[in-house]
């Protein structure tokens, strides 16, 4: 069977079994979003239809009706519902189906250049164009909400969510983008020195773990990201002597220091890390690097900041989601490291999975743009469906959607 199973849904759903029109027989694990077209092979239309309409996001300046970027797989444009005015102004949103659907590397690797580089293309255009068409942050926002729409394999959710490359199967270093919300969990290790006839307990030790919430910054005009909202919003000091470039990072004021602030940062991850009993290496090669830019086309390509984690450091971003552990209780914020799925945090309570039809045991919801909200827009949580509709879940691989800023998990054991 190829395509999805059904033509159009009010509900997230995960599909164990879907078969895309470039690749035969070859089931894969997908996540379909809770409004596409699909017509057919040959044929599979725009997706959403109608186009996805984003509110308040003209400034106002210039021609509304050159708001306009489009390639091979995205289409972006603006239409007006009244008077030329950022009230009547909708930025709109589509993708074209040339690859959305399909699952071969080479068609996947075409769709994930094709976002990049309209999102590059909207920032330099539409956000920090002369006159500026767009409003500040305008690029994450249509990002992050083209994400929301996209038919994606469940192995690149957290491509799409927070430019998660695994380094899998790869001789690319993993890397992940620091997106504001998120906490970074740091776990750097202390070198130790112990003198004959105990040196060979010399080592890097753990000296516990430090937690940064980073957020979006405007104190300066411009929307950058910090690594604490109280260091982000007083003077930052000057570390005295300024360090060497890659510059080694001990804790938080290294982040946080002048000339340290960006709009976009990125963790990446070495694939050799020095043993713990081995002497210390500061260089880029063997600790986690973060690097930061203030556009996206910089961030890729001559990013103008970098430093390294020192000392053996483990960086791991986490996210806030919701739980509900009956259906009677309030939920309770919590983080957990990005790549976290419900198979995880339902785990953490049983060893028992609900893989039959009609058991509400695991319910999860998830926050995307309401286009059925007008004229305002906004956003709504949808229901995600575990496998087809009416049918056991018979592949586990269902519970291993990786979950995202904002979702919203209910466990309920020992009910009826």
């Amino acid at each position: 069977m190829a395509g999805p199973p059904l033509p159009g849904l009010s509900n997230y759903s995960v599909d164990t079994s879907y078969v895309g029109p470039d690749n035969g027989a070859v089931p894969q694990s997908w996540l379909l979003p809770p409004s596409y077209s699909y017509k057919s092979d040959s044929d599979p239309g725009k997706t959403p239809d109608p186009p996805l309409r984003l509110p308040y996001l003209w400034t106002g300046e210039g021609d509304f009706k050159s708001i306009a970027c489009s390639n091979e797989d995205f289409v972006l444009g603006a239409i007006s519902t009244g008077p030329a005015s950022p009230a009547y102004v909708y930025v709109t949103l589509q993708l074209t189906g040339v690859n959305a659907w399909k699952t071969r590397s080479a068609a996947r690797a075409s769709l994930r250049a094709n976002y990049l580089s309209l999102l590059a293309e909207v920032e330099k255009k539409l956000e920090l164009g002369s006159p500026p068409l767009l409003v500040r942050g305008a690029t994450a926002l249509i990002g992050s909400t083209l994400a929301q729409y996209m038919p994606l394999p469940v192995s690149e959710a957290l491509l799409y969510g927070c430019g998660l490359q695994t380094g899998i199967g790869s001789t690319a270093p993993a890397a992940v983008d620091v997106v504001p919300g998120m906490r970074l969990r740091s776990e750097p290790s202390a070198r130790q020195y112990l003198s004959p006839p105990n040196q060979s307990f010399s080592g890097y030790v753990s000296s516990g773990a430090l937690e940064w919430i980073t957020s979006t910054n405007v104190s300066a005009g411009t929307a950058v990201q910090a690594f604490d909202p109280f260091l982000g919003t007083i003077a930052a000091p000057q570390v005295t002597p300024p360090p060497s470039s890659p510059a080694p990072i001990y804790g938080l004021i290294d982040l946080q220091q002048t000339g340290g602030a960006f709009k976009y940062y990125r963790l990446i991850y070495p694939q050799n890390i020095i043993a713990g009993g081995a002497p210390g290496e500061s260089g880029a090669a063997t600790n986690i690097q973060i690097i930061g830019a203030d556009n996206l086309a910089d961030l890729e390509a001559n990013p103008p900041y970098q430093a390294y984690f020192f000392g053996r450091d483990i960086v791991v971003p986490e996210i806030a989601i919701w739980l509900q552990l009956t259906s009677n209780t309030n939920p309770q914020m919590i983080w957990v490291p990005v790549g976290t799925t419900p198979m995880n945090l339902l785990e953490r309570f049983t060893r028992w999975l609900p893989l039959n039809p009609g058991q509400n045991v695991l319910k999860l919801q998830r926050l995307a743009l309401n286009p059925n909200w007008w004229p305002q827009g906004g956003q709504s949580y949808w229901n995600v469906a575990f496998g087809r509709p009416g049918l056991a879940v018979n592949d586990l691989r269902a519970f291993a959607l990786p979950l995202l800023p904002g979702d919203y998990l209910t466990i309920v054991l020992g009910q009826n």
